[in-house]
């Protein structure tokens, strides 16, 4: 059995029946925001909203591959979310953090959380078919235009608290969920807002010169000053490479060379040559900034290789074997079957000291994209 088929195994066979057991606060309601090791709730951590749409997305999505009965897990989170997070003091948004009895911890309205209230939403249509998911995404993307729209483009960081740096990686979480829009409706709508934060992408994100991708800007969107402004976290280099090979698969206008060059700055600069997993952030440069890995780095590396397997990269097959085994040596197959180490140091030594549920995110997309590239491609070597 190849890696990448061995990692396909591990998501539907162990990673989804322990989530489905052990996601769901069962005292108060609610998914998780983490686990022991020993899979066992931890309480007494604030909850992301973040978290509680992921979780909504994974078991909407895995209920619709077949691979668990997520379905009502997805209904009750959804609405329970609803119910404690969206404008609970009158004010218009989603908040941005609940306690675990799901009273109001942070107010925040965050971008990067309704974009994944938008990613939920979307996977609620397409499991019930209730167009009462499709007005609240556009009820959240009224409320950004409304609200977050930048005069210098794209949107602003939150309501209620700092705006400098602005970052690239909550745009493009929007852009990810734009698509899955346009994925479950088939509406252009969707395509032609993802269109202008793909602009973004090619006029301010990516460094056009040396083609890596930027995380920290001022507010015009240029770099930000000093070492923030040469920071650069590969894993979202990766993560546009797959995303890209979306956007074009879905009618977007995006030439192949900006993913390469993406790709091409990831795998050369990214790898922690020691260790072979991809490390968590370097500089523009190549140097190393942080040289330890999170699991969502490595499932994001497996994506962007996936992506350029499915259109026939030479290469590509033995990079995503690389990419599924590192995946699964460093951070899987340490864990409990079904769960993760979520971070080990430059060394490779464990730094994690709970299993972080939003990371299932990660890991089911990667599965996901796994399992049609074998069926696309063929799972020969």
């Amino acid at each position: 059995m190849s890696c990448v088929e061995r990692f396909v195994e591990w998501g539907i066979s162990h990673a989804l029946p322990f989530w489905e057991e052990r996601a769901w606060d069962k005292r108060s309601g609610g998914f998780l925001e983490s686990l022991s090791f020993d899979g066992l709730p931890i309480s007494g951590d604030t909850r992301r909203v973040r978290t509680q749409a992921r979780q909504v997305f994974v078991f909407a999505r895995a209920h619709l591959e077949g691979w668990c009965d997520g379905r009502d897990l997805a209904l009750e989170g959804y609405a329970l979310l609803e119910r404690r997070a969206k404008a609970p003091d009158g004010n218009p948004g989603w908040v941005h953090r609940l306690t675990d009895s799901g009273e109001v911890a942070d107010p925040l309205r965050d971008l990067y959380d309704h974009a994944f209230i938008l990613l939920a939403q979307a996977w609620m249509y397409r499991l019930t078919g209730d167009g009462y998911f499709q007005a609240g995404a556009q009820d959240v993307l009224a409320f950004l235009d409304e609200r977050f729209a930048h005069e210098a483009g794209g949107y602003r960081e939150n309501l209620g608290g700092a705006q400098l740096p602005r970052r690239q990686n909550p745009h493009m979480h929007l852009f990810e969920c734009l698509l899955a829009w346009h994925q479950v409706t088939g509406d252009l709508a969707y395509l032609e807002r993802a269109d202008r934060i793909a602009a973004l992408l090619s006029r301010a994100f990516l460094d056009q010169s040396e083609g890596w991708l930027g995380e920290c800007f001022d507010s015009d969107l240029t770099p930000a000053a000093g070492t923030a402004g040469q920071l650069v976290e590969p894993g979202h280099e990766f993560e546009w490479v797959w995303l890209l090979a979306d956007y074009r698969e879905a009618g977007g206008q995006m030439t192949d060379a900006v993913s390469d060059r993406l790709y091409d700055h990831a795998a050369r600069f990214g790898p922690n040559h020691s260790q072979g997993f991809v490390q968590s952030s370097i500089s523009a440069s190549g140097e190393r900034v942080e040289g330890g890995s999170r699991t969502w780095v490595q499932t994001e590396w497996l994506r962007a290789t996936l992506a350029r397997r499915r259109a026939g990269y030479p290469g590509a097959v033995e990079a995503s074997e690389t990419a599924a085994e590192q995946l699964m040596k460093w951070h899987l197959d340490p864990a409990i079957p079904g769960g993760w180490i979520d971070q080990v140091d430059a060394d490779g030594l464990r730094v994690a000291d709970r299993m972080p549920a939003s990371t299932l995110y990660h890991l089911l997309g990667a599965v996901i994209d796994a399992r049609r590239t074998l069926e696309s491609t063929g799972n020969a070597l």
